[in-house]
């Protein structure tokens, strides 16, 4: 049964991928007309620091890497690796812009630093 179900969604994902094609083909020449797509403010992805910015400042305590990593899953539903936020937060730290390292791979909020 479920060996069926992961076939059909392969089969759905396939002819999704030849109905763009055609549209395609179709556009190029010029028998279909090219929709115009709207791009929306609010389905702008956050990045990493914002949401641990947002965690930091709901949280108003230092934490660790592995706490906000842990915390962007279970809040934001993002997954990352510890290294990428590390990694994002410690250039920020150095540039002493947002947040500051309180601790060995520990960041805390500077004062005025939520966005």
């Amino acid at each position: 049964m479920e060996r069926e179900a992961e076939d059909r969604r392969i089969l759905r994902v396939m002819a999704t991928v030849l109905e763009l094609q055609l549209l395609a083909v179709r556009q190029a020449l010029g028998e279909e007309e090219v929709p115009r797509v709207r791009r929306r403010g609010w389905a702008r992805r956050r990045s990493v620091v914002d949401q641990c910015l947002g965690i930091l400042g709901a949280e108003r305590r230092p934490l660790h890497v592995n706490e906000l990593v842990r915390l962007l899953r279970e809040r934001e539903g993002r997954v990352t690796d510890r290294d990428t936020v590390s990694s994002a937060l410690a250039k920020k730290a150095r540039e002493g812009v947002l947040v500051r390292q309180s601790g060995p791979a520990t960041f805390t909020l500077l004062k005025g630093g939520k966005r």
